[in-house]
Parts: structure tokens; C-alpha cells; sequence
């Protein structure tokens, strides 16, 4: 019986590996893609896991502000441009809970801050209205204001009475919507005449922008880093409009070329505006 001589030649055996290392270089990029958009979608979710709850209690807090020409207001105006990451402080008839007793209240000062350590804090102080109790501390009227009584409120020193709200919202920048329809840096319509706040009259909604990262992220930052990215989130003016804000922000995020790119790609910035009671 003749011997068989068939066998694989040199060359058909290389293109065969050269075919196999094609498929598995094929797969694995598959894999990797995989893992980036499922990494990125993680990212996703995380950032608006913290930005949602967060903009859903500011949604309450301001759907229920106090609108009253005898109370004080901490806002941006003219005299208080709050460069960098705002803060505001106001009364609203939500649920708040007294420090010494722990039992609840009908109404309370609330405010809304970036601490030191670039996470989103509420304060939600329980009041009464004044003269119902003389052993409580009361709403109070002007001329006596938030940031004399409660200069926690409206400053940076650290205070036991604000939560951490949003631990991973690292800036905070707001504005206003006029009744007149107007986008506005100042809480009163000057069209109109008017120069003072007088219980937010002029104000159909404040809008809020934020910026969150993910907990993956945030490690790769220093909090020096953090610092600075912050700084490159600009404030908002009136010469560039309340829908070039978040464009702005996203160009600087992109442009970052002295910061990890896997750390820039895990910031998501959000915007919402917010009515007041009765104004729309």
C-alpha cells in the first residue's frame, strides 16, 4: 500500500497563525470595548446617582421657599456676586427637626453650600414661626437677617447642623429666571424699577448647575487637582447666557490636557431650573 506524504506546508502553517493571532487580536478588542462602555455606563449611573436625589430635594426645597416681603433671603445679587461655587440660604415650609428636642418642625432655613472638602452640603434647621414658642428659636423678620443669626448658613465655617447632600457634587452655580421671561444674575427686575429683593416678587424660577464626579474618578484627583478644575468651571453672566454655561464647562473639562483623562471623562455636569410657588 503507498505511504502518504500530505502534510502541512511551512507557509500554509505560518498564514494559519497569522490568521488565528488576527482573530484573537479581533476578540480581545472587542472585550476591551466592551469594558470601556460598560466602565463608562458605571461612571454614568454613579454620577447620576448622586445628581438626581440631590436636584429632586432642591426641586422641594424651592417648590415650597417662603415668598415674603418681611424675610431675608442669602442670594447672588449685585452686592454678592459669589464668584467661584454659590451658596444660598432661605426659608421654605418643609420639614426640618429642632437641635435640642429632635421633634419636627413645619418650616426651616435652608441652605445649600460646596464645603472645603468640594461636596454639596444641605443645612435644613427646624424653626417655628415666631411667637408660637418661647423656649424655640423662630423664623426671624427684617430687619434681622440670615447671615447675622445664623452666620453658618452663609459662610464656610464648618457647622454640625449641615448633611452631606451630594458627596461627589464638587460645584454649584445658579441664576435666575424673571417673571418678564428674562434670564437674570440679579433677583429683582431692574426694567421694572425695582432694586431690592422684596420677597422674591420678580423671580419665576432659579435655574442650578452642577458638576459630579464618580467615586472612581475622584481618586485619581488630588484634591489640589479637583481644586483647579473647579476654578476652570466659570461663573455665569449675562454676556454669555444661561445655555452657553454648560457648553463652557464641558470645553474646559475637555480641554484638560494636565489632568487624567480617565478622571475628566468621569465629570457630568447638569442643569434644571426650578419654579418658585405660584410663579408658573
Amino acid at each position: 500500500m503507498p505511504r502518504s506524504n500530505a502534510a502541512f506546508t511551512l507557509v500554509e502553517m505560518l498564514v494559519s497563525i497569522a490568521v488565528l493571532t488576527l482573530i484573537v487580536l479581533s476578540v480581545a478588542r472587542l472585550f476591551d470595548n466592551a469594558a470601556m462602555l460598560t466602565t463608562a455606563g458605571s461612571k454614568r449611573m454613579e454620577t447620576d446617582g448622586q445628581a438626581r436625589p440631590l436636584l429632586d430635594r432642591l426641586a422641594i426645597d424651592f417648590a415650597r421657599m417662603l415668598q415674603r416681603t418681611d424675610v431675608d433671603y442669602y442670594v447672588k445679587t449685585p452686592a454678592n456676586l459669589q464668584p467661584g461655587n454659590d451658596q444660598i440660604a432661605f426659608y421654605s415650609e418643609v420639614p426640618g427637626y429642632y437641635p435640642s428636642s429632635g421633634s419636627q418642625s413645619p418650616i426651616s432655613l435652608v441652605s445649600y453650600r460646596i464645603n472645603a472638602q468640594f461636596k454639596m452640603e444641605r443645612l435644613g434647621k427646624g424653626l417655628l414661626w415666631n411667637g408660637v414658642s418661647s423656649g424655640s428659636t423662630p423664623i426671624i423678620f427684617l430687619p434681622l437677617t440670615i447671615a447675622a443669626t445664623w452666620p453658618a448658613s452663609t459662610d464656610a465655617a464648618p457647622d454640625s447642623d449641615y448633611e452631606i447632600a451630594a458627596a461627589n457634587v464638587f460645584r454649584l452655580e445658579y441664576f435666575y429666571w424673571l417673571t418678564s421671561g428674562k434670564f437674570s444674575i440679579t433677583p429683582w427686575d431692574t426694567e421694572k424699577g425695582h432694586a431690592a429683593i422684596n420677597g422674591m416678587q420678580d423671580v419665576a424660577a432659579i435655574s442650578i448647575a452642577i458638576a459630579a464626579i464618580d467615586p472612581k474618578s475622584r481618586v485619581l484627583l488630588s484634591d489640589t487637582q479637583l481644586a483647579t478644575v473647579n476654578a476652570r468651571l466659570n461663573d455665569v453672566a449675562l454676556s454669555i447666557g444661561p445655555g452657553v454655561l454648560l457648553t463652557q464647562w464641558q470645553e474646559a473639562l475637555n480641554a484638560a490636557t494636565d489632568m487624567p483623562r480617565s478622571a475628566m471623562s468621569g465629570i457630568r455636569i447638569y442643569q434644571r431650573s426650578f419654579p418658585l410657588p405660584g410663579k408658573l
